[in-house]
């Protein structure tokens, strides 16, 4: 996929026992979380009754594989900044007043609560949407922390941020909250095991040694203490719009979120992908990591065999959440091709999506290049053409290739170096994802 940067990966872990050291157990799930977010990382653990935190620019595992500290209790974030710059303030969690935040999504119009904060007497130290959020709870409720309950800290989120898009989870001292936006945009799944209550971005547990796996409901409220957990109510409303790239793209093809299977609906979008094509080829090739499983269902579907022709670096993480400037270079460097696999082959590639179009380029010239007959992409979901202003950093329509050159497919074929380009249809792709309960705004036009 081209790039597009995306939101965080947040994790917490409380256990059962508090002579339990649960930190272990939170990098663990942290780092299985990092696809989500390469800027910066952090944890903020209970110590002696009070609240330490850590945070450091880059990976997870450059900074905390000798974190030896103890806590029963301790929440973790891995960061994609898509408010706030990539500077070390910014990293999460966020830290005031014996309060530490860790947040996963966007507050698109974060300045207008910045402002009245700052009327307020509020100063900040970083420009990140987390600072502001807790800053705003701490202006509704106080400073006394006996009065911060679920139940208030709900009805402010569900109110005053009723159109915006997150997931969260707070630590005070001897608890944990989490919290899930009106509309359930950001997935959060609650998971108990023998020793720990988890909460996490995705649910990348198997499902040895757990008892139970819950994903919050949309504007639903979680606490978990030294007595156990317990659920909020949700939102009023019915209608969620859980973003369909967290599926397509952003999730783990290890992972289920919105209790979901990543891996089986991605079959799925590769199968309809297949049937409503017929183009001839002599085998599928897909691009790692979102596109194998779609690629796997085509081929599949089509009975073409599955080659994997296209070399990843492993030394290179997600080209999809990286700055402009570095992801042009990275996509230069992540990829290459087994010749002997594709020469004198006409080639299907499957990939999740085209955004700008440089790794779609990339990958058709080395393909041509190691002696391919011919390259046909496909894309099992429909054009992105719009913007997003709910956690994904999609600002500017005019990047996006397929608003670029509308439905131009010729010109896009020649500016990409490929011989035919075909995206799943509207009508297959909505069987799967319900326009009434999912988010695709980035695919409409208007």
């Amino acid at each position: 996929m081209s790039k597009i940067n995306h939101e965080c990966g947040i994790a917490a872990v409380f256990a059962k026992n508090k002579k339990e050291n649960i930190i272990d157990k939170l990098i663990f799930l942290i780092s299985a979380l990092q696809h989500r977010g390469q800027d910066s990382c952090g944890i903020a653990y209970i110590e002696d009754n009070k609240i330490k935190n850590k945070t450091a620019l880059g990976l997870i595992k450059d900074n905390f594989s000798n974190f030896n500290k103890k806590s029963y209790a301790a929440i973790a974030h891995t960061r994609y900044a898509t408010v706030g710059s990539v500077d070390i303030k910014n990293a999460q969690p966020y830290y005031f007043s014996n309060v530490a935040l860790c947040f996963n999504g966007t507050i698109f119009d974060s300045l207008k609560y910045k402002n009245i904060l700052q009327n307020a007497g509020y100063n900040f130290d970083t420009n990140s949407d987390s600072e502001i959020i807790l800053k705003w709870l701490f202006f509704k409720i106080g400073d006394d922390l006996s009065n911060w309950t679920p139940d208030k800290i709900r009805n402010i989120l569900n109110n005053d941020f009723k159109d915006k898009a997150y997931s969260l989870l707070i630590l005070l001292n001897d608890k944990i909250f989490a919290f899930k936006d009106v509309y359930s945009y950001r997935p959060l799944v609650f998971v108990e095991t023998e020793n720990e209550y988890c909460i996490l971005s995705e649910d990348c547990l198997d499902n040895k040694n757990v008892i139970k796996k819950i994903e919050l409901k949309n504007g639903q409220g979680l606490e978990i203490n030294s007595r156990g957990y317990s659920f909020s109510k949700k939102a009023q409303n019915d209608n969620t719009k859980k973003c369909v790239f967290e599926i397509i793209y952003f999730a783990s093809k290890k992972s289920n979120v919105f209790d979901l299977n990543v891996k089986e609906k991605r079959i799925l979008l590769g199968e309809l992908l297949a049937k409503d094509d017929n183009i001839q080829a002599d085998i599928v090739v897909p691009v790692m990591n979102s596109g194998f499983w779609g690629a796997f269902g085509y081929s599949r579907e089509r009975k073409i065999k599955l080659s994997f022709a296209i070399k990843n670096n492993k030394n290179i993480l997600r080209t999809f959440i990286e700055k402009p400037k570095t992801r042009l270079n990275m996509v230069d460097d992540k990829y290459s091709i087994i010749d002997y696999k594709v020469k004198n082959k006409n080639v299907v590639v499957v990939d999740d999506s085209i955004v700008r179009g440089h790794t779609v380029k990339k990958i058709s010239s080395l393909l041509k290049s190691a002696g391919a007959k011919s390259v046909h992409f496909r894309l099992f979901s429909p054009p992105i053409v719009n913007v997003c202003h709910w956690g994904v950093d999609i600002s500017n329509r005019d990047e996006l290739l397929a608003y670029k050159y509308k439905s131009k497919d010729n010109e896009i074929i020649e500016k990409l170096g490929v011989d035919s380009i075909k995206y799943i249809s509207d009508e297959l792709f909505y069987s799967v994802f319900d326009k009434n309960y999912w988010c695709s705004n980035c695919f409409k036009m208007n």
